[in-house]
This record gives structure tokens, C-alpha cells and sequence, in this order.
């Protein structure tokens, strides 16, 4: 497999060398002198890759691209707020006009250690050059208490948690091409907190809920892309990406943690013809192997090495007021089994009046789930063996969207999607039989596998006409069918979720925010560590409520202060492992 690895990485580089050349042959003398964010990159001509369920924009009569990897957005919630270490460089506003700025510095510091900072600066910033270092940090070491806590031997945990992302980016324009070159290291730590569901009377067992897991990643990539100004008739964007991975624990503090590597390859070409159409392909190569393999305790095929080889041939045409997209996913997968998965890629719009716009979608693909996507998703999994791939047959939408009155837009949508093998959670042990007395995971999220049809129903409103405000809210409801012979929920899965965000501006340089989410119907399996019972339960709702304020003091600084999970509710997202009540956090915003 590493060869094969090897003669992908010579392939892309040729072709990357072959693309310069070709570039430089037809170079312009026209510059690019759009301003950019620190972290976006953006291609209009083959755009990039828009996520899946997720309420489009109200108008956008541009067709949205493909992505080079399906990405199955199952409808698991996500908490921004109040989730232990969420430290997200987007929440506490990087934007930078970089005609007057060249970086930007935040710090934020709060209750339960909460630490959350963000800093950036454009090194280079010519013509034709830009060199970018940013990152992020996010910690946390605070005590929560169990649900529940008082039927078991442990009443609450300190959760701990941090992560440091630092990323260095160049890009270089030599029209009509765009180079770009970038590295990145990414670590967090976190312990397995989570409740161990033992009583007093069979309390006797070494879990640990103290050590903490470390996880390393290591990342370089390099791309190769057509410009805004190209305007030859090819369109081209080229990437590569290697990510060197390793995790300190395994199944347990005694054992050594998975280690590897992901390689990604990534090329699209189209051609425009009659002004109104495009032709192209996008194909994408993923190979994720594995460095350390424990074939005693786990079996020879636990962190078998995976490929995806991927090819999405595409038609793209426009009218006045319609636009289609007509394509197709074909995957080879390579595992313990080798596999052809082929899926629908159609999606299509039609605008009423310019202002009205009905659309649909029937797409489909392959999900990975390698070891960065699962650690993105759930840092608790259980380390026996890899998140199997998952394939979804078919995800089909439809909806209508209109801003017929100005200053209030809704959206109105609902869809059906199948996928086979799609993975669940259940809280258990990583007790280990054959060493009894080693200290072992008292809560690991277990994968267990089910095909599953999701159907989703839903709207959405965004609207400015109340004075100084900024209004948005989404309301959806899930219905499941769980095809398993030994159960049929969809757990930790909400059955409603609804959002609502807020933006007021009661006075010039004061910006008030709110963010409510509500969650409910997940069940949950739960899982004796010991005896090995099991029941379903109703997990606790999410009913969160957060706030926030921001004082612009002068161009250069501004103050902001957090109030998160003001209900103070208790409740999680992975079962066994609750997140923060009431925290506040206050800081400081810097650009120079």
C-alpha cells in the first residue's frame, strides 16, 4: 500500500510541475488584488465544497459545486457554547481588512479554567504573495456533575480538555495559476472523564478517569488551482495533503495508542462551452494506513489500511432562471473486502421572479470515517479497532426559498436519505478480561453498525426588519429507520432540533448577540460496564441559551463578554459524558 502511496505522491507532483509550466507559458501581466481573509480560500469558477442537510443560503443562483470526499452530515447536534474545549477561531471574530491591519490577537479567560484564544498575522502581504501563520487554543479543567450522579460511586468528574491548532499558509499568484504551500500541527488532550454507571456494590474495578489521551497530528499540503483572471478555456485545481497521526493510550493507559497517517489527493478539470455550460471531473484519492497494529488483543484487521478512489464526472448548464447539475460518484474502496460504490450527483434550481427559488438535490457517496473524522466527531470512541466506512445510497432534497419581501427570506425543506453501515454510539467499558487488574476506560463510545434511513422536515426565516437587529431561526424534525437484528433507535440521534441567533445593535459600537438551541428525543443504550445488562434510555434534552456582548472601543480593540448555558442545564452529547452548566467567559480582541 505504501508503494502505492509513493506513486500517487510522484503523479501529483508531475502533474503539478506539468500545470506550472502551462501556467507560466500563458502567464498575464493582470494582478490579483482582492483582499482575502486570513483563512478562506475561495474559487469561483470551480468553487468549493458545500456541506450536506444544511439550509442553503435564501438566493444563490450560482450551482454549488461538488465535494472531492461525500461528507454524510448525520443529524447529531453540535454545542458550540458550553461543550467541554470548544475554542473556535470563527466565534470570536479574526476578520481583518488587511488594506489597514496585518493581524489580530484574542484571549478570552472564564469559569471552570475555560481559556479560549486566537491569533493571526500576514507576514507577507504583496502583490502577488501572502504568507499567513494563525492558530488557536482552547482549554478547559473544571468539575461537572453526573446525571444522576447520585446513584452511582461517582457524583461528578473533572473534565479536562485542551487544543492547539497553529497553521503557516503561503500562497503565490503567477496568472493565470494560483500555488499555494502549507503546514500544520494540531494537539489536544482530554481524559476520559465520562460516568462509569458503577454502584457502590461493584466498585472495585481500576478505571481511570484521570489520565489524559494526547493526540498528535502533523500536516503539509500544497495545491494548485486556475485564478479569478484565468480565462483560458481549461479550469483546473489540483491537491495534495498528508496528515501524520499518533494518540498516546489505546484500549487502555497500559496500551500503546493507534498511529499512521492520511493521504489525500484531490484533482478537478472543466472546461465552460456555449457560455452556459461546463463539462469537467473531480476525482480524489483517500489512503489512510496504520504504523502500530496490536494483533493479540484486536484481531489482524482491526486498523486494516483503507482507500478510496473516487471519480465524479459532471455536467453543469444555466438558463435565465434555472440552473441543473448532472453528475455521479463512482468509488473503489479498498479494505478487508474490496468494493465499487456508485451514487447519484444531480442537483438543480429554478428561480420565480428572481426572488423565489425551488430547488433539489439527489446525492450520494462514500464516508470514511478514518481516524481525523472520528476524532473530530467523538474523542471518547473506543480505540478496538477503526470506525468502519459508510456508504449512503441515495440523499435526496427538496425545498423552496424566498425573499419576496424585503428584509425577511424563508426557507422551507425536507429530505430522505439511506445509508448502510452507518455507525451509532454506546457507552462502555474498555475493561480488559485478559489483564484484570490493569486500570482500564470507565466510558468509551463504542461503534455499532446499522443501515439507516433518515427523513428530515423543516424551515428556516432570517430577517432585519426589526430595527437594529439581525434575526434568524431554524426549527427540524427527524424521523429514523434503524435496520439492526438486536435494536432499531437511531441513539444519541435528536428527534427535533430548533435554533434561534440574534443580533442587536442597540447603540453604535455595542453588539448584543443571542444563540438559544433546543434538542430533543435522543435515546440512548444503556450499557451495565459490569454485568453486561442492557436498557434504552431518554437522554436529557438540550434547552441552551447563550449570550453575549461586544464593545468596539476603538478600531484596533474591543472587549466582548460570554454567558453560556444561562439556563444552566444539564445534559450530553455522548452518553455518560456531561458538558458544562452555567460559564461565562470575558476578554480581549486586538488587531494591529
Amino acid at each position: 500500500m505504501m508503494k502505492t502511496t509513493y506513486k500517487f505522491i510522484f503523479l501529483i507532483s508531475s502533474v503539478i510541475v506539468s500545470l506550472s509550466a502551462v501556467a507560466q507559458t500563458n502567464r498575464s501581466d493582470s494582478a490579483m488584488n482582492r483582499q482575502v481573509l486570513l483563512e478562506r480560500e475561495y474559487n469561483p469558477t470551480l468553487q468549493g465544497a458545500s456541506k450536506v442537510n444544511t439550509t442553503p443560503s435564501i438566493y444563490t443562483p450560482v450551482i454549488k459545486g461538488k465535494e472531492f470526499n461525500f461528507i454524510s452530515t448525520t443529524p447529531q447536534v453540535k454545542v458550540d457554547n458550553s461543550q467541554i474545549g470548544s475554542a473556535q477561531s470563527g466565534d470570536i471574530r479574526t476578520n481583518i481588512d488587511y488594506s489597514k491591519k496585518r493581524g489580530y490577537l484574542n484571549f478570552a479567560a472564564g469559569t471552570h479554567g475555560n481559556l479560549d484564544g486566537a491569533a493571526g498575522v500576514r507576514i507577507v502581504n504583496a502583490t502577488n504573495d501572502r504568507l499567513d501563520l494563525f492558530g488557536t487554543y482552547g482549554a478547559t479543567s473544571g468539575t461537572v456533575d453526573f446525571i444522576d450522579g447520585n446513584k452511582y460511586i461517582y457524583k461528578d468528574a473533572k473534565a479536562k480538555y485542551s487544543a492547539l491548532d497553529i497553521n503557516l499558509k503561503y500562497q503565490h499568484t503567477f496568472e493565470p495559476s494560483v500555488l499555494t504551500l502549507g503546514g500544520s500541527f494540531y494537539n489536544t488532550s482530554y481524559n476520559y472523564y465520562g460516568n462509569t454507571f458503577l454502584t457502590p456494590e461493584i466498585s472495585a474495578f481500576p478505571y481511570d478517569i484521570t489520565s489524559k489521551q494526547n493526540v498528535d497530528v502533523f500536516s503539509f499540503n500544497a495545491g494548485l488551482k486556475s485564478s479569478d483572471n484565468n480565462q483560458g478555456e481549461l479550469k483546473y485545481n489540483a491537491t495534495v495533503n498528508y496528515q501524520n497521526f499518533k494518540s498516546k493510550y489505546g484500549i487502555a493507559p497500559e496500551e500503546k495508542g493507534p498511529k499512521g497517517g492520511q493521504f489525500d489527493l484531490g484533482l478537478e478539470f472543466g472546461a465552460a462551452f456555449d457560455s452556459d455550460k461546463l463539462i469537467g471531473i473531480k476525482a480524489s484519492l483517500m489512503n489512510q494506513t496504520y504504523s502500530n497494529k496490536d494483533d493479540f488483543y484486536l484481531g489482524d484487521t482491526a486498523y486494516h489500511s483503507f482507500s478510496n478512489v473516487t471519480a465524479t464526472p459532471y455536467f453543469k448548464m444555466e438558463g435565465d432562471s434555472w440552473n441543473i447539475d448532472l453528475g455521479l460518484n463512482a468509488s473503489a474502496l479498498f479494505d478487508v473486502k474490496n468494493k465499487l460504490h456508485v451514487s447519484p450527483n444531480i442537483k438543480a434550481e429554478a428561480r420565480i421572479y428572481d426572488v423565489n427559488v425551488l430547488y433539489g438535490e439527489v446525492t450520494g457517496g462514500v464516508n470514511n470515517n478514518t481516524f481525523l473524522d472520528i476524532l473530530q466527531e467523538n474523542r471518547y470512541v473506543n480505540y478496538m479497532g477503526r470506525v468502519h466506512y459508510s456508504k449512503t445510497l441515495f440523499d435526496a432534497k427538496v425545498g423552496f426559498k424566498s425573499g419576496v419581501i424585503s428584509g425577511f427570506e424563508f426557507d422551507l425543506f425536507a429530505g430522505y436519505k439511506k445509508t448502510d453501515d452507518d455507525h451509532l454510539y454506546i457507552a462502555t467499558t474498555s475493561y480488559n478480561a485478559l489483564a484484570p487488574t490493569d486500570p482500564s476506560w470507565g466510558n468509551v463510545g463504542t461503534p455499532i453498525y446499522a443501515d439507516i434511513s433518515t427523513g428530515h422536515i423543516g424551515g428556516a426565516l432570517k430577517t432585519t426588519l426589526i430595527p437594529a437587529t439581525d434575526l434568524s431561526a431554524k426549527i427540524t424534525g427527524f424521523f429514523y429507520d434503524v435496520k439492526n437484528s438486536d435494536f432499531d433507535k437511531a441513539f444519541g440521534r435528536p428527534a427535533f432540533t430548533a435554533q434561534l441567533n440574534a443580533d442587536v445593535r442597540p447603540i453604535d459600537k455595542l453588539t448584543l448577540s443571542l444563540n438559544y438551541l433546543y434538542a430533543g428525543g435522543r435515546k440512548a443504550l444503556s450499557h451495565s460496564l459490569v454485568v453486561g445488562e442492557q436498557s434504552i434510555v431518554s437522554m436529557k434534552d438540550i434547552n441552551e441559551l447563550n449570550l453575549r456582548a461586544e464593545y468596539q472601543i476603538m478600531d484596533w480593540i474591543s472587549v466582548n463578554v460570554r454567558l453560556n448555558n444561562v439556563f444552566s442545564q444539564k445534559y450530553e452529547l455522548q452518553y455518560g459524558y456531561p458538558l458544562q452548566t452555567f460559564n461565562a467567559l470575558g476578554g480581549v480582541a486586538f488587531k494591529f
